[in-house]
């Protein structure tokens, strides 16, 4: 883990920022950037949490790809 602190103050920021996001009026662009910033989190949390040093390359870029293509998966069952 590289920075610990500062991995974790980006995601109370992002968590505070789709706290705001979702207190507005919903509209698509609004749940595309939640959406977004949900990807972005699970990233954060994968790279910087999940001690992965050690393990197999596929298996790391798998749990990369995972919050992605699952955000973009719910994308496009929402349009």
């Amino acid at each position: 883990m590289k920075h610990p602190f500062t991995i974790w103050l980006i995601l109370i920021l992002l968590t505070l920022t789709m706290f705001m996001l979702g207190e507005v009026q919903p509209s698509s662009e609004v749940i595309m950037l939640v959406l977004m910033i949900s990807a972005i989190k699970g990233v954060l949390i994968v790279a910087g949490f999940m001690e992965l040093a050690g393990v197999k390359h596929l298996i790391q870029r798998g749990l990369m790809l995972y919050s992605p293509v699952l955000v973009l998966l719910i994308a496009l069952l929402l349009l």
